[in-house]
C-alpha cells in the first residue's frame, strides 16, 4: 500500500518535470528564427517589397562555351508585385521586354504582334534564368523551413530550404544562406525537384538605397555557377534609385 504522502510527493514531481519540460520545448520554439520572416527582409536586397525600384543588370558569360554569348545590359523596373526588364543591349535584341506580375510572366520583342506568355525558368542567357533578374519575391513563392545556422567563410547564417509554391517559379526547390548580421542572402544552391543540385550562386551588396530615412543593402553582384560544367555568369547591378512607377508600366496590355 503506497504511503499518501510519497503519492502526493509523486504526482507533484510529475507535474514539475512536466512543466519544465513545456517551458524548456517553449524556449527551443521561440529560439528558431521565423523563415518567411527572413525571406521577406532578404528579398527587399534583391528587389522585392518595395513600391518602386529601378536597376541596371549587365550580364557577362565565362567558361569553355561563353565565346558566342554576348553580355547584355537590361534596365529593371520593379514594384510590391511586378517587375518589367528591357534589353539596352546587344543590339540584336535591344527592345525586348519581359514583363513578371505575381507568378505570370511575358515576352515581347520587335517584330512580333502581341506578348507572349513565357516561364521565369526560361534561359535569359547562360547560366541566368528570366526569372534571376526580375524582383525577388521568394517570401510569396516559395515555403520557407528553417534548417540550421552555419557559417559562410567567416560570416554566420541561417540556412533555409525552400520549396517552390507552385510551377511558375524559377526553380522548384533552393538551399538559401541568409547572413545573421546583414539580414541578406550570400548563398543559394538551386536543385531540381528530387534535391539534385543544378546551379549554385553567391552574392555581394555593393549598393544601398536610402528608404524612408533608412539605409538598405541592394545587390551588386550575382554569380551563378553550374553544378556540373565551369560555365559561370555574372550579374552586375548598377544606376540604383528609388521612385515611383506609373501602374500602366506593369499593363501586359501596354507591353507592346
Amino acid at each position: 500500500m503506497n504511503h499518501p504522502g510519497f503519492s502526493c510527493f509523486t504526482r507533484r514531481g510529475a507535474l514539475v518535470l512536466s512543466v519544465g519540460s513545456l517551458l524548456g520545448g517553449a524556449s527551443a520554439w521561440a529560439a528558431e528564427p521565423d523563415a518567411t520572416q527572413l525571406l521577406r527582409q532578404a528579398d527587399q536586397a534583391r528587389g522585392g517589397g518595395f513600391p518602386g525600384l529601378i536597376w541596371e543588370v549587365h550580364a557577362h558569360n565565362s567558361g569553355s562555351q561563353a565565346d558566342d554569348q554576348p553580355d547584355q545590359r537590361l534596365r529593371i523596373k520593379a514594384i510590391d508585385n511586378a517587375s518589367v526588364a528591357e534589353v539596352l543591349e546587344p543590339l540584336s535584341s535591344k527592345g525586348s521586354r519581359m514583363l513578371q506580375v505575381d507568378r505570370n510572366m511575358w515576352l515581347t520583342k520587335p517584330g512580333l504582334k502581341k506578348p507572349v506568355a513565357i516561364s521565369p525558368r526560361q534561359r535569359l542567357t547562360g547560366q541566368a534564368a528570366i526569372g534571376d533578374i526580375a524582383a525577388t519575391n521568394y517570401a510569396k513563392d516559395y515555403q520557407a523551413r528553417y534548417l540550421r545556422q552555419e557559417d559562410v567563410g567567416d560570416e554566420p547564417c541561417h540556412v533555409l530550404e525552400l520549396t517552390a509554391a507552385s510551377r511558375q517559379t524559377t526553380y522548384d526547390r533552393i538551399t538559401y544562406w541568409i547572413s545573421v548580421r546583414r539580414g541578406v542572402g550570400v548563398q543559394a544552391d538551386f536543385l531540381s525537384l528530387s534535391g539534385k543540385k543544378l546551379k549554385s550562386a553567391q552574392f555581394e551588396y555593393g549598393n544601398s538605397l536610402s528608404i524612408q530615412g533608412k539605409t538598405v543593402l541592394f545587390v551588386s553582384r550575382m554569380a551563378i555557377a553550374d553544378a556540373l560544367s565551369d560555365a559561370r555568369t555574372t550579374l552586375v547591378y548598377s544606376r540604383i534609385s528609388a521612385q515611383a512607377i506609373p501602374s500602366s508600366e506593369f499593363d501586359v496590355g501596354n507591353l507592346q
